[in-house]
């Protein structure tokens, strides 16, 4: 017989046991076990706080598991454009003075105006693409202005699931996946979901299950210009 090394591993038996190991082991068991020995009653207990101790582990990991599974607000942005505007506007004028890549130019009114176009800019002067390098003073200069105005909606959804923790007028306390409370003052014509039906915040009872979105909206408008200079050199 070839005992390990382990105390915990002593009764692991590399032969199989005579009789007599057997009726010993029956008999250390039994005196773990027998509630009538102060051994076995405390044996007993340390076997029950150690049974209680698991069963709170478990039900905590279960716990812990069912918040992990539920989802926290998910929210989805989106940008909704609406109907577009295109103007068109022509300016005229004639260069005065230029140097580097500073353009000065007289528009047909009178009035002198200072350019600073970006360098890799082309004017199509009788038909050839020209740089600001190449215009002289006395050109002739169409600018064709094309803006295309569009409205846009900037809406973010938010869709979340929750528990009613406590409810009053249109005030509610929900308690969220993560075991958050929020407290919510809910509009007149809010709807919320209850079993898959629309309820309003004077339906809700405490403990319910409930599902609510939100939707916020926000309003702005997208300019793009393209412009495009056409000319006609001094003769």
């Amino acid at each position: 017989m070839i005992l390990l090394p382990n105390p915990a591993n002593q009764l692991l038996l590399k032969s199989r046991p005579a009789a007599g190991d057997c009726r010993n082991l029956l008999g250390v068991l039994g005196e773990r076990l027998d509630p009538s020995s102060r051994k076995g009653e405390a044996n007993m207990k340390a076997t029950y706080r150690n049974l209680q101790i698991l069963a709170t582990s478990v039900i905590l990991l279960a716990s812990v598991s069912l918040v992990a599974q539920q989802k926290m607000p998910e929210t989805t942005n989106e940008s909704i454009p609406g109907k577009a505007t295109v103007t068109t506007e022509k300016l005229q004028g004639t260069v005065e003075y230029v140097e580097g890549n500073h353009l000065v130019v007289r528009m047909t009114d009178g009035d002198v105006y200072a350019f600073d176009p970006p360098a890799n800019r082309t004017f199509t002067i009788d038909g050839k693409e020209l740089t600001i390098r190449d215009l002289k003073p006395g050109t002739m200069l169409t600018a064709t202005v094309i803006t295309t105005t569009t409205p846009i909606i900037d809406r973010i959804r938010t869709v979340g699931t929750a528990k009613v923790f406590w409810v009053s007028g249109r005030t509610v306390v929900l308690t969220l996946p993560n075991g958050e409370n929020r407290t919510y003052k809910v509009k007149e014509d809010y709807k919320f979901t209850v079993r898959g039906k629309p309820a309003d915040v004077s339906e809700l009872r405490t403990g319910m299950q409930i599902s609510a979105e939100k939707i916020v909206e926000e309003p702005r408008t997208e300019i793009v210009s393209n412009t495009t200079v056409t000319g006609h050199a001094p003769r």
